[in-house]
C-alpha cells in the first residue's frame, strides 16, 4: 500500500515538473528573437513609432499609423531575443481643444490618450499624476499628416492606481484648478 502511494506521488510530481518546464519553454524561448526592440516592432502597416516607458525586459511604444490611427504596443525580451507583443489602437480624434481630454484607451496595463497641453498643466487619473510624452520628436511632415501639432501623449501604469474599474481623468492647471474632466 505504501509503495503504491509513493508511485502516485512521484507521478504527480513528475507531471508538475513537466508542466513547469513546458511553460518555461514557451515563456523564455518563443517569439521572433530579434536583436533589438526596434527590429521587433511590427511592420505590417505605415507606423510612426514613439518611444514610451522602458525596462530591461519590456519596451512600450506608442504609434501613429496609416494617417488616422493612434495606439500602443509592447516588445518583450526573452532568451531568444526581442518579440512584439499585443497592441491596441483607436482612431485619432479629429481635433483637440487645449487642455481637454476627449477619450482614453487601455491595453490592460496602462491607460493612455492624447492631449494638446497649453501652459503649465498636468493630467491626473484617479488623483495620480500621468506621464506626458511630447510629439516634438516627429518630423514636420508626420505632424502635418496626422494633424498632431502641439499634442502630447499622456499615460499612467494601471498598477499605480487603486481602482481600475472607474477612471476620473482631470486636467489641472498650476493652481490645481480642474480645467477639464472625463469620467469613464
Amino acid at each position: 500500500m505504501r509503495s503504491r502511494f509513493t508511485r502516485i506521488l512521484l507521478f504527480a510530481v513528475l507531471v508538475i515538473v513537466i508542466g513547469y518546464l513546458f511553460n518555461a519553454y514557451f515563456v523564455h524561448f518563443t517569439g521572433d528573437g530579434k536583436d533589438s526592440p526596434e527590429k521587433a516592432l511590427p511592420k505590417d502597416a505605415d507606423y510612426e513609432w514613439i518611444e514610451g516607458p522602458k525596462s530591461d525586459k519590456e519596451h512600450r511604444y506608442f504609434f501613429l499609423s496609416n494617417g488616422n490611427y493612434f495606439g500602443t504596443g509592447m516588445v518583450t525580451k526573452n532568451l531568444k531575443g526581442w518579440s512584439a507583443g499585443d497592441g491596441v489602437y483607436a482612431e485619432l480624434p479629429k481635433s483637440l481643444d487645449d487642455n481637454t481630454i476627449k477619450s482614453a484607451h487601455s491595453d490592460r496595463k496602462i491607460l493612455y490618450g492624447l492631449i494638446k497641453p497649453k501652459g503649465k498643466m498636468k493630467v491626473l487619473v484617479n488623483d495620480k499624476e500621468a506621464q506626458l510624452i511630447e510629439l516634438t520628436t516627429l518630423s514636420k511632415d508626420v505632424i502635418d499628416l496626422y494633424k498632431v501639432e502641439g499634442y502630447s501623449i499622456w499615460y499612467i501604469d494601471l498598477s499605480n492606481l487603486d481602482d481600475t474599474e472607474k477612471f476620473t481623468i482631470q486636467v489641472v492647471d498650476e493652481k490645481d484648478n480642474v480645467v477639464s474632466e472625463l469620467v469613464i
